[in-house]
């Protein structure tokens, strides 16, 4: 503690406690973020462990008489730190009481976390359930309306739709010739969360088609899972070598653990789900990434009516336009800290055929 003019310290309020400890103490201990210093910003089963590893550093505090590293008993002059030492030890029996009394607390509020994270994890898997319920009772009531972005799929048939993407998009190759356009953005981030030591960063493919855009992430080092409701599509990402799930892919993203990936793609999908779906699905995208994760979304422009009556309309199984700034303003209510906007593929006036959302969750 800083001295006053005379040399004295501020007695008076080094041996105010709040709890456990002196705020001396509170001021030497590791900047890690501990539970009600600041808002929390992990998931609730973090929270839950935090809170654990609090509970157990205050019984151990509980049973020290004189706690290691004490700012309180730091003092140069013998004489002093001998007084200091004396009148700790004198309080030091009435403090355990709420010592033990603050460990009590924490460890009730550790088990509480818990069970709402488990609470949280079944009401995202109760959710999931739901929607493939909803696709199950439109499978067997043809005159009903489709609820969910499974539903538009099995209103056509995989084998036309997959001729149609071939006929409009170009071969697997061409395809993957435009999808190199992303390695400035794809390959920094994998030195980057390389780099944070959870060994080999995963990334998800949403909506993954045939694979091409995994087979790239493969050649980038990346730890790839395709997702896609296509059955086709996932035989001939399984053909590839290709870890694929089957999977509509906002059930996918409510029902997945909490295991943070450092990327996400979704390389023309969107335009595929229900538009009232869109918020939800930048939200669970986010929630899905690790700190420094980040999202690459790609859909037609919707500034360029050309590309909307060559490519948007063509496909029966589109549901809206996406708009550029429309998409950015999704990805910044999410909560991405940073929010890029690319314009691609330009068309013969000059204008971009296809628009690119890249968007990085922040690193705390």
């Amino acid at each position: 503690m800083p001295e006053g003019a005379d040399g004295s310290r501020d007695e008076g309020k080094l041996v105010q406690r709040s709890g456990v400890a002196c705020r001396a103490m509170e001021d030497v201990r590791p900047p890690a973020t501990v539970p009600g210093r600041e808002p929390w910003e992990g998931t609730t089963r973090e929270l839950a462990g935090a809170l654990r590893d609090l509970a157990a550093r205050l019984r151990d505090e509980q049973g020290q008489p004189l706690p290691e590293g004490e700012a309180f008993l730091a003092s140069r002059p013998s004489v002093r730190r001998g007084l200091k030492t004396l009148l700790f030890r004198t309080t030091r029996p009435a403090t355990r009481r709420y010592d033990r009394l603050t460990a009590d607390l924490a460890t009730i509020a550790s088990d509480l976390a818990q069970r709402l994270a488990e609470a949280e994890e079944g009401m995202r898997k109760a959710r999931g359930d739901y929607e493939r319920l909803e696709v199950a009772l439109r499978a067997l009531s043809p005159s009903g309306t489709a609820t969910s972005g499974s539903a538009v799929w099995t209103e056509i048939p995989d084998g036309y739709y997959w001729a149609f993407e071939q006929r409009m998009r170009g071969a697997a190759g061409s395809i993957e010739d435009r999808l190199r356009g992303y390695e400035d953005l794809v390959v920094p981030l994998r030195g980057v969360a390389g780099e944070a030591g959870r060994g080999r960063p995963r990334w998800v493919d949403l909506g993954c088609g045939q694979g091409e855009f995994c087979t790239l992430l493969r050649e980038w080092d990346w730890d790839v899972e395709g997702v896609d409701a296509s059955p086709d599509a996932v035989d001939a990402c399984r053909a590839r070598g290709i870890d694929v799930t089957l999977a509509d892919v906002l059930a996918y993203l409510e029902t997945r653990p909490d295991e943070p990936v450092e990327g996400i793609s979704a390389i023309q999908l969107i335009e595929h789900l229900p538009r009232r779906a869109w918020v939800h699905f930048f939200e669970e995208i986010h929630r899905a990434l690790a700190p420094g994760g980040a999202l690459l979304l790609e859909t037609i422009n919707g500034q360029n009516p050309d590309a909307i009556a060559d490519y948007f309309i063509a496909d029966v199984t589109h549901t809206w336009p996406g708009h550029p700034e429309t998409l950015r303003l999704m990805a910044e209510h999410a909560g991405f800290e940073e929010v890029e906007v690319r314009f691609l593929h330009e068309d013969h006036r000059g204008r971009a055929q296809d628009v690119a959302i890249w968007a990085v969750k922040a690193t705390t």
